[in-house]
């Protein structure tokens, strides 16, 4: 079954991530592919999962973020603007972020993962936020991306994140200090 064919048979899961994303895609099969577990390859027989486009979107969502917080903290120097960028881009986040935008409800999962609660979940939550950022780039260019995130994942963003990192760590010295 070619990624047309599973498109039919997964009309609505295409139709809820296009409502979720705010976008129509002119090449339906890339959506498809960024919304297929791999554990559906088999029993689909699609060509494409979402494991190429993540790859991809990782890359993409890292500079678009960079972009974004270089722009919106013009004061923060290096150390605080990446602190920024990895607690919002890790994946506890993304996760986070898809799973409340509805993107559970998308996600073509294989045999394998029924019955099992879909158990990896919010791994494929974190992998499929990506590999849509990917598609997104691919049919609409880095603005339809860069929309996406922008409204999805940049509402999270927050100068407190700068800080998080250093109380952490100085806690975390404190505690191995204190247990020695």
């Amino acid at each position: 079954m070619a990624n047309e064919e599973v498109l039919a048979s997964h009309a609505s899961e295409i139709a809820k991530a296009e409502e979720i994303l705010g976008y129509q895609f002119k090449d339906k099969p890339l959506l498809g592919a960024a919304i297929t577990h791999p554990s559906a390859r088999d029993r689909e027989k699609a060509l494409y999962d979402y494991e190429r486009l993540e790859f991809l979107g990782d890359s993409i969502l890292g500079a678009i973020t960079a972009i974004f917080l270089f722009k919106q903290y013009p004061d923060l120097d290096e150390g605080g603007l990446t602190r920024i960028k990895v607690s919002l881009v890790s994946g506890k986040s993304l996760s986070r972020v898809a799973r409340d935008e509805g993107i559970a409800d998308c996600i073509i999962f294989g045999e394998s993962e029924a019955g099992t609660d879909k158990r990896g979940l919010s791994s494929a939550l974190e992998n499929v936020y990506e590999s849509l950022v990917a598609a997104l780039y691919l049919d609409g260019g880095m603005d339809a991306a860069n929309a996406w995130v922008s409204r999805s994942l940049f509402i999270h963003a927050d100068r407190k994140l700068a800080n998080r990192w250093q109380a952490t760590a100085l806690r975390d010295h404190r505690l191995r200090w204190s247990a020695a």
